[in-house]
């Protein structure tokens, strides 16, 4: 299963208590052993595809895929970029040549958000930082309230970073200079971990950990809608987790959200209004590819819905409890990697496995970006690969 950190917040509000982290398993523990479950046995099929290995290249130390850090590779122009450790460098997006590698003070927790020639991403020490993407310089950095896991996002105005301490913060691109913050009011036990919002040049959108999706309005940073997506129930503090940690997908007007131990929604952007919900338990976010919505739930079976009417379309559980990476699309087929470094694709319509390959990685659930018929993994223990299908 998937298997999460959570933090306990002391009396005072937004304070992490970083001494109290503890790894648990959230659900598929027995209440007598509390043991894991064993990764399922990969079954042996008849490959359809080959999966075409381009070029790998390492970019840092690494990073740590428990500690629930987003670092997501990034294209811009004809260049990739990718952060991992204290490292940040930009490759040829054909070959893998380096262009250039800047190293930082402190390890890079969240990234890589960008807009025009800028690159955002947050350190260890919560600092917010802007890079030309020219050359890696810094252009201006700034003390954020707490540490951030999940990537800055930004328009052509403003770029905005979410605190594990339950805020939110806009920045202006140009300078750093502060705009205004929004403060969510977090429940005592939470994931290790954040949603990543969404933002355009009118709204940002931002999910908590206490199962609520918020719009806050660019200028002003003041709430237009807030929708609870999930809702605490059970008697232990465990069992009422509903964190939203996933990243948001906003496509057609549409908010595609999920949640741990709650649900996952259509939300209509303008207004807030549920278009379909069903149960669902994910910390990964949800990916659109073609005509469905995937997910990985908190057991690591792969669920496809209807976009459209949030019926489900198919579902695989033959990977349960292998530490999926979040769906993602490839050729418009679907692949996922396990934290033994195994690749899987899918036949999008129905869920069947093409093709598995053992890639020359720890793991690869750190960040993902999709690129024409490929897609850039950047794998925990810090190098970037390009991948296709053959």
């Amino acid at each position: 299963m998937t298997s999460v950190r959570v933090i306990k917040m002391n009396a005072r509000p937004f304070r992490v208590l970083l001494a109290s982290l503890t790894l648990i398993v959230l659900s598929a523990c027995s209440s007598s052993g509390g043991t894991l479950p064993e990764p399922t046995t990969l079954n042996s099929f008849e490959p359809q595809l080959e999966l075409v290995n381009h070029w790998s290249m390492s970019v840092g130390e690494g990073a740590n895929v428990g500690g629930g850090s987003t670092l997501k590779p990034v294209l811009l122009e004809n260049a990739v970029f990718a952060a991992s450790g204290k490292q940040l460098t930009s490759f040829s997006l054909e070959a893998g040549q380096v262009n250039w590698s800047i190293e930082l003070e402190e390890r890079i927790t969240a990234g890589i958000g960008y807009v025009n020639e800028q690159l955002f991403v947050a350190s260890r020490d919560g600092k917010l930082m802007a890079l030309s993407s020219s050359d890696g310089s810094i252009l201006w950095q700034v003390n954020a309230s707490s540490e951030a896991l999940a990537s800055p996002q930004a328009n052509s105005q403003i770029v905005v970073l979410q605190t594990v301490d339950g805020k939110v913060s806009a920045y202006a691109t140009e300078d750093g200079k502060f705009q205004w913050s929004y403060a969510a009011s977090l429940p005592s036990l939470t994931l290790r971990g954040t949603s990543t919002p969404v933002i355009n040049e009118t709204y940002t959108y931002v999910g908590f950990a206490n199962g609520k999706l918020v719009a806050l309005d660019n200028q002003t940073g003041g709430v237009v809608w807030q929708k609870v997506i999930a809702t605490t129930k059970g008697r232990s503090e465990t069992e009422r987790l509903a964190d939203i940690d996933g990243a948001l997908v906003l496509i057609d007007g549409l908010l595609y959200v999920t949640s741990y131990q709650g649900s996952i929604a259509a939300i209509d952007a303008l207004t807030g209004s549920i278009i379909w919900q069903q149960p669902a338990s994910s910390v990964s976010g949800a990916t659109l590819v073609g005509g469905a919505v995937l997910i990985v739930d908190a057991q690591d079976v792969i669920v496809a819905y209807d976009k459209d009417l949030g019926l489900v379309l198919w579902q695989n559980d033959s990977l349960k409890h292998r530490s999926l990476s979040s769906p993602m699309g490839l050729d418009n087929q679907v692949l996922v990697v396990d934290a033994q470094g195994y690749a899987h694709v899918l036949q999008l319509k129905d869920g069947d496995f093409l093709g598995r390959q053992k890639l020359s990685i720890k793991d690869a659930r750190i960040g993902s970006q999709s690129y024409q018929d490929t897609i850039f993994l950047l794998s925990q223990d810090g190098r970037l690969i390009r991948l296709g299908l053959k």
